[in-house]
């Protein structure tokens, strides 16, 4: 039995450390550690351990406050709090959808424009942490090395790479599937003399002005990059891999009213709605509906036209042009919505190079063609593994019950019940799961859903004093998993010809995106039913 509020205190004996709770209050003696500080040899108890501290992982906070439980703890691998906002801080980085619906549908905030940047989106994380009190919730520098299942005593027991321990009922992993920034081997790297770093870790050390800046890669952060820093260098090389779809957007700044206007509740409510049906029903030009099929080719034949026109009209090298219109399917790779992307390459400090790299240089980088192109500084614009590279797609190692070992399965199968839980993993939800990513729409509407579904869950449990923990039904695991690769099979993302980091191994089984429109995606995961579990005593 869990221990019930008639228990003065007691030990368990958890891989050999003593771990002590006490009456009276949801708090663990352990818990006084985050104002006092630790013995790092010390495993600090916690009810709920929420791994990283982007959106999700506030959400599953605020979540759990809001429902009276506050014996949890954050845990950060940076030294801020913040997640993705927080580390991805290159120049010209903002949000591709717009912050009327990637923002918290409950926590208004002002923003200045359509389309936030980088900055703003931090001040808003950093208001949300504010506003609820999550600073003092939090351990920043706790990168978590091994995440492992105690059977005996029902607990996960969690290492850090500072060499503190940590132990909880549940685990809340929230660390982001876009957390582990991919940079292509290529000859000579280590050879190059001056600055190299990949748009992920962008080192705001080295200045970019009057200087020769390459960036590798052509997808979404290059395309705002280029344009941010192109007027302040002497000399932009863009090293352009494959062709993306790039259309423009409708952006613009609000006035002090306008700003204002927006955060009421009533007309707050109705832009989000009116932004969530106008991009949920984009995905129509994903998936094969039967009855849809050719208002999806008519979608896709007006944006190639609309693309073929901006290209007409910014870029003027012909094989250029060529190589920039894509020969493969809208939607197949991720959409870049720009409109200063193209007019910046048109500049005349741009040049583009199609030949692609041959190595790395100590002065720069040697094309195909034979050029040797000098350079001060190395950007990789080059994305993340996601779930393109399964070994990278948890940033720690995670075993469960009978030393089973989610790293391994997922490398062979990336499975999961609604994207959130796992057979053989009691009481661990994951948000940002296989097959819960969204290329249509606000990736924030998928995390509400998420958390919402894991905080009813930890709820059920705790209201039931005989069950110390849940496991997913392998039946329903397996049930779930056919019926989401059976609708994948009818989305551009499974069908179509084309390399994409969703898939694995880049070309194979989409194992990131979700095959549900985000309408179908809220409704599933807005009840949660304890038949759907095993129930562990």
């Amino acid at each position: 039995m869990w221990a019930d509020s008639n228990v003065i205190s007691r030990s368990i004996e958890l891989q050999g450390i003593s771990v002590i709770t006490i009456k009276g209050s949801d708090q663990p003696a352990a818990s006084n550690a985050l104002a006092a500080g630790n013995n790092p040899d010390e495993t600090q108890y916690f009810e709920t351990l929420i791994i990283g501290t982007g959106f999700s992982g506030l959400l599953a906070a605020i979540r759990l406050q809001k429902k009276g439980f506050t014996d949890f703890v954050l845990l950060e691998r940076s030294a801020e709090l913040g997640g993705t906002w927080q580390v991805n801080s290159y120049p010209g980085a903002e949000v591709d959808i717009p912050t009327s619906l990637y923002s918290i549908s409950f926590i208004p905030y002002p923003f200045n424009k359509t389309f936030a940047p980088q900055s703003e989106l931090l001040a808003y994380t950093r208001h949300i942490i504010d506003t609820f009190g999550l600073a003092k919730k939090a351990r920043t520098q706790q990168a978590v090395t091994t995440l492992r299942y105690d059977e005996n005593a029902c607990l996960w027991h969690a290492e850090t790479g500072s060499g503190e321990s940590f132990s909880a009922r549940f685990v809340i992993d929230t660390s982001g599937v876009l957390a582990n920034p991919h940079i292509p081997r290529i000859p000579g790297a280590g050879s190059f003399d001056g600055p190299m770093f990949h748009a992920g870790n962008w080192d705001h050390a080295v200045s970019y002005a009057q200087k020769r800046i390459g960036i590798i890669g052509s997808g979404c952060s290059a395309a705002q990059i280029v344009p941010a820093i192109a007027d302040k260098v002497s000399r932009l090389t863009l090293f352009m891999g494959k062709a993306q779809w790039i259309l423009p957007r409708s952006d613009r700044h609000y006035t002090a009213a306008g700003r204002y206007i927006r955060t009421l509740p009533g007309i707050r409510h109705l832009i989000r709605g009116f932004v969530f049906i106008l991009y949920d029903v984009r995905f129509i030009a994903f998936r094969r509906y039967p009855g849809t099929m050719s208002i999806s080719r008519l979608m896709k034949a007006y944006y190639r036209r609309r693309l073929r026109r901006h290209l007409e009209k910014h870029i003027r090298d012909d094989d250029l042009r060529r190589h920039m219109m894509p020969d493969y399917e809208l939607g197949c790779r991720r959409v870049i919505p720009t409109n200063d992307y193209l007019p910046a390459l048109a500049r005349e400090n741009v040049d583009v190079n199609i030949s692609g790299i041959e190595c790395i240089t100590p002065t720069g980088i040697r094309t195909r063609d034979g050029r040797e192109i000098g350079l001060d500084v190395i950007v990789f614009a080059t994305g993340y593994y996601a779930y393109s590279d399964m070994k990278r797609a948890l940033t720690f190692q995670v075993y469960g019950r009978g030393g089973r070992h989610l790293n391994s399965e997922w490398e062979k199968e990336a499975v999961s019940y609604k994207g959130i839980t796992v057979s053989g993993y009691p009481n661990y939800f994951k948000v940002n799961g296989p097959n819960t990513g969204t290329g249509h729409s606000s990736q924030m509407s998928y995390m509400e859903a998420a958390t919402g579904y894991i905080v009813q869950a930890i709820s059920a449990v705790k209201r039931n004093p005989d069950i110390k923990a849940i496991d997913a039904r392998r039946d329903l695991q397996d049930a779930y998993v056919a019926r989401m690769r059976a609708k994948m099979q009818k989305t551009v993302w499974q069908n179509a010809t084309c390399t994409a980091f969703y898939r694995k191994n880049m070309t194979g089984e989409v194992t990131s995106l979700s095959p549900e429109s985000l309408t179908g995606f809220i409704l599933s995961r807005s009840w949660f039913r304890l038949g759907d579990y095993r129930l562990i005593s």
